[in-house]
């Protein structure tokens, strides 16, 4: 199983490549078709609750159906947008139903025992990523709605991916350099 889930992560990290190529062969509805299936499979493989389960599968047959019936590249040029949002908006529910995301993982680091100055970084990191997302889902519409398909497949099939990379890098450096640095801890 997991390797299946190496595959299928590495199958949706590819994604504006294969939409970038696939549509030059196949019609949109076939490539959302194609990837709705992997979706699914990433879903078989990754929730873990049954209302998850559900409620993302429902979403995936509802957006392959529209997809399959407008068939258009558009739609399939979308999905990096829908999912920085989904992004920002899990972020921000942990920020209303604590702990955030960047707490649990610095409560990892720290091993349970999280001092009250990490805790309130981690909180404004969250908001950080929150705004970032947002951002890229910009971009990501501007891309899908403005500009060529090569734009778009450089913006969210590299450019992206490097500035999380590198938010994510400055982000664990600055947290390394003053929290272990300069505070000790």
């Amino acid at each position: 199983m997991r390797g299946l889930g190496v595959v299928i992560a590495l199958l949706l990290l590819l994604y504006p490549l294969l939409v970038y190529f696939g549509t030059q062969w196949l019609e949109p509805r076939w490539l959302g078709l194609l990837f709705a299936s992997v979706y699914l499979l990433r879903l078989i493989v990754v929730a873990r609750r049954c209302w998850q389960r559900l409620l993302l599968i429902g979403a995936m047959f509802l957006g392959a159906g529209i997809l399959w019936w407008v068939n258009s590249e558009t739609l399939l040029k979308l999905l990096p947008v829908f999912i920085n949002l989904g992004l920002a908006s899990y972020f921000a529910y942990t920020l209303w139903c604590p702990p955030s995301i960047p707490t649990r993982v610095a409560t990892l680091e720290y091993h349970g025992n999280l001092p009250p100055v990490v805790e309130r970084y981690t909180i404004a990191i969250t908001r950080l990523w929150c705004g970032f997302f947002i951002v890229n889902a910009s971009v990501a519409l501007a891309t899908a709605l403005f500009f060529s398909r090569e734009v778009w497949t450089l913006y969210n099939g590299l450019i992206a991916y490097i500035a999380i990379g590198l938010l994510f890098a400055f982000e664990y450096g600055y947290r390394i350099l003053i929290f272990h640095k300069k505070h000790g801890l």
